[in-house]
């Protein structure tokens, strides 16, 4: 499978297939990125017409792409006597531009002179994000001629908003000459010379002020190329090579990911088709790097609070209180031809929000930050007791959007499914049909309903009287109890033995055998008297594949491996499963997943677990890839190493006490798990887990702050029936 070549700096994307080239009709949205429109949609390097052949290319460096060609033998010249060696960096934009770098190095391997032309085609077409993933507009604005000068080209657009964007491309040395949309070179190469081909391509948009206003700006963007927190969090380290291998990339993919916005840094969801802030990816990345950086929580928040819902809008599906699906700033979106500029059409932002609200303030005991954002956690309640609660059943549900043309030139797109398994044939029943009788209640939601009413019940309740929240705090664990009961009720399949992935309309089951019960894990809403059934159906063959957990059960009629959602296999999931497997006391099917996942890592280059792969099972023919369409790297998915790691520790600070449980466990083929300088209930920790002679170790190596630090064993029954580790001891 080939390959992409993908790179960030900030809010630029470049984009190109294995061998460096760019093509506008790509299905894997090539191109250079920013501001959600395309300045570069063709790329394409050339020997005397003749394609150079690849030796190799990697992105392992940030923002940096590399390529090694050889030449095929050409008018004389044999074959692989060339060198070519291309490198492509970007540079963070500063007054509405920003520039890309890409040196050009030919060398002559031989010993007589090598004559050659060197031809790089160029295009710029300057697609809006949404038609480099095809969508078909009604109407463009028109592509300007080109500008040659002796020594750069300059094409540019103006769109139907009169926002006028340009790429010019400047060539040192000077091109011999432009035609047929190429930059043409002669060169001559002595033996052993080599030249360099220097190209800077500036991009200017006056787009830049229309997408700050969007953003609801409030400070100036800083042009830095990571947070001012990011180098201060958490430093991990294991006895585990892979898992050193997968935690390294995955902070080098967050640094990349995580963008500046005009009040906050936010981890855009995946590159190179989604390099823009998706609510629910955001919110999930948080929650699973809480133990490595609860600052990235403190951003995430702030960014979603200012964006969050004020008026009722069938258009974007916004309504007051509700947390955004997805921000974007391209041309389609200021036009207001799509609804996804500031789109609210996703049913678990709002709850999700308000549980990493919980969580961000059970970790720091940051009480300012509450106190500023209160409001908007009220307003994210309001919204799940009126809006998400379409038909008075007390579930959050959500209804297929379908918005109204707000104008001659929108195109009606909406959003029919509105869990994190959004595709249209998602939700589906066990004989395979879609279910369309909605309002839907998907089954984690609810879990994150659960997970939220009862965190903030505990933090409430936790708090000092003088915020007067107790009363609330009582108000909110009656209600995440009837939630249980509820829940427990009326999603559990008897028949099948395993809750059910949604009530539809009518509150019948959707009754497909789905990892969406797994979440309800980690929330703690399955009954201690039903989760080894749940645990038993997920571990099972049909579900758990040699590189984690599937989507759908392949005993179902719509099970498809290859699929987007009905049977592929994703990072982020598998680690909020394995968390909740954890919590309710399944170490052995938590270290299943586990080494499942780090089995996956094998097939990715670099050990990037991409956004979703695919694969039938290790038996056959061993064989794993990414989903075709999967972005890579994806923000929820470099975070699901965070969550592991802190699963396996299982560290759980107590809301507003100096208190820290912990429940560790190392997994087969783990001897030590280390972290140091771990924010903290406002404090630094530092602690080491170590297995010896049968037993767990724990060191706690710094504590300045004097936590009182609780360690708790593994699950009784759990550790005497299959053998894990005796109970931890402090050292």
């Amino acid at each position: 499978m080939q390959h992409r070549r993908i790179i960030k700096e900030g809010p630029i994307v470049l984009a190109t297939s294995e061998d460096g080239s760019i093509t506008a009709d790509s299905a894997s949205s090539q191109g250079l990125f920013l501001a959600d429109t395309r300045f570069l949609s063709t790329f394409c390097l050339r020997l005397n017409d003749a394609q150079p052949m690849l030796v190799g290319s990697t992105e392992e460096q940030l923002f940096e792409l590399s390529y090694l060609f050889a030449n095929p033998a050409i008018d004389g010249i044999p074959e692989r006597t060339l060198g070519i060696y291309q490198h492509s960096t970007l540079q963070e934009r500063s007054s509405g531009l920003a520039h890309v770098h890409i040196d050009i190095t030919l060398l002559n391997w031989s010993l007589q002179t090598a004559e050659f032309e060197v031809s790089i085609e160029i295009g710029c077409d300057f697609f809006d994000s949404f038609e480099a993933r095809g969508v078909h507009r009604l109407k463009r604005g028109r592509l300007l001629d080109p500008e040659v000068g002796s020594d750069s080209v300059t094409l540019a657009y103006i769109g139907l908003d009169n926002v006028k964007d340009s790429t010019c491309i400047r060539s040192d040395p000077a091109m011999d000459r432009f035609e047929n949309s190429r930059l043409l070179y002669h060169l001559s190469l002595a033996g052993n010379e080599r030249k360099l081909i220097h190209l800077e391509l500036s991009l200017h948009t006056d787009s830049m002020k229309a997408q700050e206003e969007l953003a609801a700006p409030q400070p100036e963007i800083t042009g830095l190329r990571t947070p001012p927190w990011f180098g201060n969090a958490t430093r991990i380290s294991s006895s585990n090579d892979t898992m050193t291998e997968i935690l390294h990339r995955s902070i080098d993919d967050l640094e990349a990911l995580i963008t500046e916005f005009p009040n906050a840094w936010f981890p855009t969801a995946g590159l190179p088709r989604f390099a823009v802030p998706f609510g629910r990816d955001g919110i999930i990345t948080a929650l699973q790097t809480l133990a490595w950086n609860p600052l990235l929580a403190h951003d995430v928040l702030c960014f979603l609070a200012a964006r969050q819902g004020k008026e009722e809008n069938p258009w974007n599906y916004e309504q007051p209180g509700k947390i955004m699906h997805e921000m974007h700033t391209g041309e389609l979106a200021r036009l207001g031809a799509i609804p996804f500029g500031l789109f609210y059409g996703s049913v678990d932002s709002t709850p999700l929000f308000l549980v990493l609200g919980a969580e961000y303030v059970r970790w720091t005991h940051d009480l300012e930050l509450f106190r500023r954002l209160k409001p908007n956690f009220d307003a994210a309640w309001k919204w799940i007791d009126s809006y998400g609660n379409i038909d008075d059943s007390g579930y959050v549900q959500y209804q297929a959007h379908t918005p109204p043309k707000a104008s001659s030139d929108a195109l009606t797109v909406g959003l029919f499914n509105q869990g994190w398994k959004d595709s249209s044939i998602a939700v589906v029943y066990s004989n395979g049909a879609i279910v369309r009788d909605h309002p839907i209640a998907l089954a984690e939601v609810q879990g994150y309903l659960y997970r939220a009413l009862s965190m903030w019940a505990e933090i409430y309740l936790a708090m000092p009287e003088s915020e007067g929240v107790r009363e609330d705090g009582v108000a909110l664990q009656q209600r995440a109890a009837a939630l249980k009961k509820k829940f427990n009720d009326e999603f559990w399949m008897e028949d099948k033995a395993y809750y059910a992935m949604a009530l539809d309309g009518h509150h019948h089951h959707v009754d497909v055998v789905t990892s969406n019960p797994g979440h309800c894990l980690w929330a703690r809403l399955i009954d201690d008297d039903k989760a080894e059934a749940v645990v038993d159906a997920l571990t099972a063959p049909e579900m758990l594949s040699t590189w984690g957990i599937r989507t759908m059960s392949t005993q179902e009629k719509a099970f498809n491996a290859f699929s987007y959602h009905d049977g592929s296999i994703w990072p982020f999931e598998n680690s909020i499963i394995m968390a909740g497997l954890k919590k309710y006391g399944y170490v052995t099917a938590a270290q299943s997943v586990h080494e499942a996942m780090l089995d996956a890592s094998d097939y990715f280059e670099l050990r990037r677990w991409p956004e979703v792969y695919c694969g039938v099972s290790r038996d056959p023919a061993g064989v794993l890839a990414r989903q075709p369409d999967a972005c890579r790297p994806q923000a929820w998915s470099a975070g699901a190493i965070f969550l592991i790691i802190q699963t396996w520790l299982g560290i759980a600070p107590r809301p507003f006490a100096q208190h820290v449980d912990i429940t560790p466990v190392l997994p087969k083929g783990l001897q030590e798990l280390v972290v140091e300088n771990m924010s903290i209930c406002g404090q630094l920790l530092s602690l080491r887990v170590i297995r010896e002679a049968g037993s767990l170790l724990i060191d706690i190596a710094d504590n300045p702050g004097n936590l009182d630090i609780m360690i708790h064993p593994a699950s009784e029954h759990e550790r005497h029936l299959k053998g894990e580790d005796m109970p931890a001891q402090v050292r």
